[in-house]
């Protein structure tokens, strides 16, 4: 059985670590909230519409700006911005944020966070991984076993080099079914390549084709203590 993973924190001066957009978003989203003295809650407990504009500005989140959001919606709702969508509920889920008076307020834990990306990295991102059902974010069945960690060593060995979703799936999961389509790479896609391109660990590649590429990141091996290193020489940091 293989041990699960290690997450190592970063430094600082860690290199490459502007890769990991969702601990960073995180961080403007708290400090945000501190600045304004909390964000608005509709009655939902979703963050209200002039924040959410305000969140599709400051992110700049690919394949959620402001332009493309607006070309399919007349008003921005949170679940709309999928992103913060995600944030909102991981950052109560770590209680680095709270629900207080119909606002959305940092923690003390959450403003230890403001201008300290390293820390935000390593406080978020180990806890994002492991402890989100990545599937149920994805608002959808899974068609894949498993969660997120069961994947890392499988993705450690196969994605050193660019490889598109589906020879990524038929190489951890085995041939495509016949005659029947494939949710496979779809489901691999939501539920572990994305939060893992978004915490900076796989970079992306989408030439407009139907089949993404990734590959692993220079934060991978930098971050992560995986069994499978053994394999390829890779070397305690």
């Amino acid at each position: 059985m293989l041990a699960p993973p290690v997450f190592r924190s970063i430094p600082p001066d860690a290199p490459h670590l502007a890769l990991a957009r969702l601990p960073h978003c995180a961080e403007l989203l708290l400090a945000e909230a501190e600045a304004a003295g909390g964000l608005a809650l509709t009655q939902g407990g979703a963050l209200k519409r002039v924040h959410v504009n305000w969140a599709a500005e400051a992110f700049a989140w690919p394949g959620y700006t402001v332009q493309e959001l607006y070309r399919m919606n007349k008003v921005l709702n949170e679940e709309d911005v999928f992103p913060l969508w995600v944030l909102h509920r991981v950052l109560l889920h770590t209680k680095h944020a709270r629900h207080h008076a119909k606002m959305f307020r940092p923690t003390r834990t959450g403003r230890g966070l403001i201008g300290t990306p390293h820390l935000a990295f390593n406080e978020i991102v180990p806890r994002f991984l492991l402890e989100v059902d990545h599937a149920a974010m994805g608002r959808g069945r899974s068609a894949i076993p498993g969660r997120l960690a069961d994947y890392l060593d499988a993705l450690n060995l196969a994605a050193g080099d660019w490889i598109g979703t589906d020879a990524l799936t038929e190489r951890i999961l085995g041939p495509a079914p016949e005659k029947v389509w494939d949710r496979r790479p779809s489901s691999l896609y939501v539920g572990v390549l994305q939060p893992l391109i978004w915490c900076g660990l796989l970079l992306e590649a989408d030439d407009g084709a139907h089949d993404t590429r990734v590959m692993k990141s220079p934060l991978w091996h930098q971050v992560l203590e995986l069994s499978s290193d053994e394999v390829l020489g890779v070397r305690e940091a």
